[in-house]
């Protein structure tokens, strides 16, 4: 996903193959949870293609297609759209890829997908209650009657949260990628600010990518609001191995939501 304020060449979004690199480890594990979600939500006769918003560059569509699923993925980022369908068809994977936001994209699902999942706060790119509710609208055309998303966000705590950081690096070939992101928590606003700085290593020297945006904040019952104005309703809280959990007061979680 591309978001709202990052678009310069400096982006790491705007590299897709880097990107890649970065995230493709542990998405195998991931997608079992996914596939886990499906198989307690889903009815049987629900089922269809595996619907991802912001798909990056495809990486959980590519695990699930090497697994039988039909898959259809969007992105607002034209790069990273043409780099998961380029890989799709490197692979011999079949599979849907189209550029889209997150809030027009239902006119490019046909047919009704039964299962779509946002994980990891991509859908916090939405930066107003008017967005997000326009994206549920939309998730909830887009899938078939009974179907299913997986939506994953973390709910904050006003006032109590710190300061935060994360790190992770990953090989591919002769090329290493490290990021460092932090996480600055809202201050009298509704807007997380992240700082990214990313070191690509190769056998051709070496580069730094930073990028700065803003994520959406939601406390759990700014969450809870939204979602009750909304097109969908959930059905059920789990963790991303797809356990069923008690929904945190601020953190976490993997929202199960089906259309009202």
């Amino acid at each position: 996903m591309l978001p709202s304020g990052v678009g310069t060449p400096q982006s790491f979004y705007a590299d897709a193959s880097v990107y890649d690199i970065l995230h493709t480890p542990g998405t195998a594990r991931e997608v079992d949870g996914l596939a886990r979600i499906e198989a307690r939500y889903v009815p049987a006769g629900s089922r269809g293609a595996w619907l991802e918003p912001a798909c990056g560059t495809g990486r959980y569509l590519r695990v699930a297609a090497r697994r039988g699923a039909r898959v259809v993925g969007f992105d607002r980022s034209s790069g990273m759209v043409a780099y998961a369908r380029q890989r799709q068809e490197r692979l011999g994977l079949g599979g849907t890829f189209f550029e889209a936001d997150m809030t027009g994209f239902a006119s490019g699902v046909r047919p009704r997908c039964g299962f779509a999942f946002n994980p990891i706060n991509s859908v916090r790119h939405l930066m107003s209650d008017a967005a997000m509710l326009e994206h549920l609208g939309q998730m909830a055309i887009a899938l078939r009657r009974g179907g299913v998303y997986a939506l994953g966000l973390s709910t904050c705590a006003y006032g109590l949260e710190r300061e935060s950081e994360d790190v992770w690096t990953a090989r591919r070939g002769g090329t290493r990628v490290r990021q460092v992101a932090q996480y600055l928590p809202p201050v009298g606003s509704r807007r997380e600010r992240v700082i990214s700085h990313i070191d690509v290593e190769t056998a051709r020297g070496s580069r730094s990518i930073d990028s700065v945006y803003g994520l959406r904040s939601y406390s759990r019952e700014q969450w809870r609001r939204l979602v009750g104005r909304s097109a969908m309703r959930v059905v059920g809280i789990v963790d991303e191995d797809g356990r069923e959990m008690e929904e945190p007061v601020f953190g976490y979680a993997v929202y199960v939501l089906r259309a009202v």
